[in-house]
């Protein structure tokens, strides 16, 4: 259950960042979606809100291989790693 909430708020951070072009508003994303993660995925939504704040790089936001869609992997990829433990 808990799980599929975590999942459920990094999917919906990652539709709410499709609607936003600009690196400020990225980057505010990623941090409302970490206010709303656990620990290990807020984290690392966290440390890519502070990249792309230092550097301004977000790439195109429905590219696979953007920096808010890796953010987004990254998180859900640590929030399961964290509730398997």
């Amino acid at each position: 259950m808990m799980r599929m909430r975590h999942l459920t708020v990094i999917l919906f951070g990652g539709l709410a960042l499709a609607a936003c072009g600009k690196s400020h508003d990225t980057a505010e994303a990623l941090d409302n979606a970490a206010a709303q993660s656990d620990p290990a995925a807020a984290a690392a939504l966290n440390d890519q809100a502070e990249a792309i704040r230092n550097d301004g790089a977000t790439g195109d936001l429905s590219a696979p291989n953007s920096t808010a869609q890796n953010a987004l992997q990254a998180a859900g990829n640590a929030a399961v790693e964290n509730s398997v433990r």
